[in-house]
């Protein structure tokens, strides 16, 4: 069966009448969208389906006749029953493919054979609302008027019937049947045009000797708007066979005429076509060139030449050659792409012969291809990405990546992709830390294995989130020029330099100095004599990422010189004569020895020992004691006696 486009644009856009119309001769009646055939009481209706999609409230009929005009509603689609004629499964199919207007080429195209199994299914049609039957009228003639509900009214059209009896389908002209070898074409004229000519298509029965008829497929069989009409083929015939045939038409509403007389035809004997012999294949730049012996055979029409991918799939016809032809040279095919090709003849009716044997080939280009354009580089911590416009030859098998470690020319370079990279991106893996400046260069690769020029060299270093190596604080050493320390550090080839941090009496560290990668002293001269600091040193590499800190090194520069002697002295005596209490304003790590006078002239008696809160209290003082202090560093050192400092008067 041969389903003109025609028909199929015709079936899509305006449903069932349409389909009517396209069958039916030129000359006969339009339906305007509604088609009807009278019954005693009513009419068969079927109508279109407006836009391909259901309306959301279904049709109204308004039905004008004896008696006046009633409305009559058909809801679209019709509730599932087994009534229906329809499976569950399939009704849930027929109505998912209407419920929305088709939105991409698949969808549109499998709209349309639903179209064309609506008009070959009454039940599909029933099952969407658009066909139904008008019971109850009283003799008369009618107009029905058919309405789509939905956002907006859409009228479908109308139809005008008579009641009455409901005429016989009309059958087509007896069929003309012409034998071929194990098959026979038929042919048929239509039904004339009148009212009740609804036919949409037709069943094509066959019998073979005393065998009933069987109804062949495809079923039902339409015929297009084409001059002649199809023919209907039966292939796959025994040869040298007697058939017969009979057609039957159908109309809109799946009734059936009555059969034609039987035609009788006798299939011819099977000669087949001798096939072309000796086909060799010579592969060219960007061309497979055949050659075969052509077969004698008057009745050889054609030559075609056939080609594929694939041995064991159906090949496709390439060109048609004349008769004699013994060559042609095959430009279209990919390069590098495998081919089987063959030869096969055939007669002036379309009857195939044998196939030559089949031959492969690969057209080759050898030309090398542009190298890669507009090649990016992005960095990351542990991969680095390329990016490249896609080369505009269609033979491109894939990309090769080059990575060297120097982007000089010349410098050795490495492929580093397994297989060709089919795309345009790359991604490198590499081991996160590593400092190296990678340079790439990208190739493009066609299916004949022909490699273009490199591109123009990228270049980047990962992206470094990894700190350096903590640096290790060696002992220290204090002199009168201050605190020096030193330290030691893991060579690492990014190293840019130290910061040296210093904390007081357990404070915040404060950072002190910024160093070169090629220092490791440093001398704190504003280290004061007496405090006790804490000293740490981070490394820092190129990429600005700061090592953890050195475990700290806590330091008490001691003083090169006398200590001050103590200051703001304050002696008190006790009550009750219980001594005096001396006081002075202590100085951080500096302690201090108190000395006590008896009488004026005596030697200074030292009562206490060395002291660092800045009070103490003498027990064996009495109002006329008198008191010197002095400082003691930690070097033994001692400071001036203070001038002596009586007890205050109450």
């Amino acid at each position: 069966m041969r389903i003109s486009l025609l028909l199929l644009t015709l079936t899509a856009t305006l449903g069932v009448a349409s389909a009517q119309t396209s069958t039916a001769p030129k000359g006969s009646p339009a339906k305007g969208g509604v088609a009807a055939l009278p019954t005693p009481d009513g009419a068969m209706l079927r109508w279109a389906l407006p836009g391909d999609s259901l309306p959301a409230r279904g049709f109204r009929l308004r039905i004008s006749g004896p008696g006046g005009t009633r409305d009559q509603t058909v809801a679209s689609p019709q509730p599932y029953s087994a009534a229906l004629g329809l499976s569950k499964a399939d009704y849930d199919a027929l109505i998912s493919v209407y419920d929305q207007p088709p939105k991409n080429d698949s969808e549109r195209t499998q709209r349309t054979f639903f179209n064309l199994n609506v008009v070959a299914r009454p039940v599909y049609a029933r099952a969407l609302g658009i066909m139904t039957t008008l019971e109850g009228l009283s003799p008369g003639q009618y107009t029905v008027t058919v309405t789509a509900v939905g956002s907006n009214e859409t009228k479908v059209g109308e139809a005008t019937f008579k009641t009455g009896a409901t005429p016989a389908v009309p059958a087509p002209g007896t069929p003309k049947a012409k034998p071929g070898p194990a098959a026979v074409q038929l042919t048929w004229t239509v039904p004339p045009p009148g009212p009740s000519n609804l036919v949409a298509a037709y069943k094509v029965y066959r019998s073979s000797g005393a065998d009933a008829y069987v109804l062949l497929q495809p079923t039902p069989f339409f015929l297009t708007t084409a001059p002649g009409g199809d023919v209907f083929k039966d292939t796959d015939l025994k040869a040298k066979t007697t058939y017969r045939y009979q057609v039957a038409s159908v109309d809109l509403f799946g009734r059936e005429s009555a059969r034609t007389a039987p035609v009788t035809v006798t299939t011819e004997a099977v000669t087949v076509l001798p096939a072309p012999e000796d086909l060799q294949a010579t592969v060219k730049e960007r061309a497979v060139t055949l050659r075969w012996t052509a077969p004698k055979d008057s009745r050889i029409t054609q030559q075609i030449v056939v080609r594929g991918t694939d041995p064991t799939q159906p090949l496709s016809a390439l060109a048609t050659l004349p008769p004699g032809a013994n060559t042609y040279t095959d430009t279209t095919g990919r390069a590098g792409e495998p081919y089987v090709y063959a030869v096969v003849t055939r007669d002036a009716g379309g009857q195939m012969g044998a196939r030559s044997s089949l031959v492969g080939a690969r057209p080759v280009n050898t030309r090398p291809p542009a190298p890669p354009s507009g090649v990016k580089i992005t960095a990351g911590v542990a991969a680095i990405t390329l990016s490249w416009e896609a080369n505009r030859e269609k033979d491109i098998e894939g990309y090769q990546i080059y990575r060297s470690e120097s982007g000089g020319a010349g410098a050795p370079s490495l492929l580093v992709n397994a297989s060709p990279v089919v795309g345009t991106t790359f991604t490198d893996p590499l081991v996160a830390g590593l400092q190296n400046r990678y340079s790439y260069r990208v190739t493009a690769l066609n299916t004949s294995q022909a490699e273009s020029a490199r591109s123009a060299a990228v270049a980047s270093k990962l992206i470094d989130k990894t700190p350096p190596p903590t640096p290790t604080l060696l002992p220290s050493t204090v002199s009168a020029q201050g605190v020096k320390l030193s330290w030691t550090q893991a060579d690492i080839p990014d190293l840019a330099g130290f910061r040296v941090s210093r904390a007081a009496g357990g404070s915040v560290p404060v950072e002190l100095a910024r160093l070169s990668a090629a220092t490791r002293t440093y001398l704190d001269a504003t280290a004061e004599s007496g405090v006790t600091y804490a000293y740490s040193v981070q490394s820092v590499d190129d990429a600005g990422n700061v090592s953890a800190s050195s475990e700290p090194l806590v330091i008490r520069r001691a003083s090169t010189g006398l200590p001050a002697a103590p200051q703001g002295i304050a002696v008190k005596a006790l009550e009750a004569g219980a001594g005096n209490r001396v006081t002075w304003t202590a100085t951080p790590g500096l302690p201090v020895a108190v000395y006590r006078l008896d009488a004026a002239g005596s030697e200074p008696l030292q009562v206490s020992g060395l002291i660092t809160t800045g009070s103490f209290t003498d027990a064996q003082g009495t109002p006329d004691s008198e008191y010197r202090l002095r400082a003691v560093n930690e070097r033994g050192q001692m400071s001036a006696l203070t001038p002596p400092q009586m007890v205050a008067k109450p």
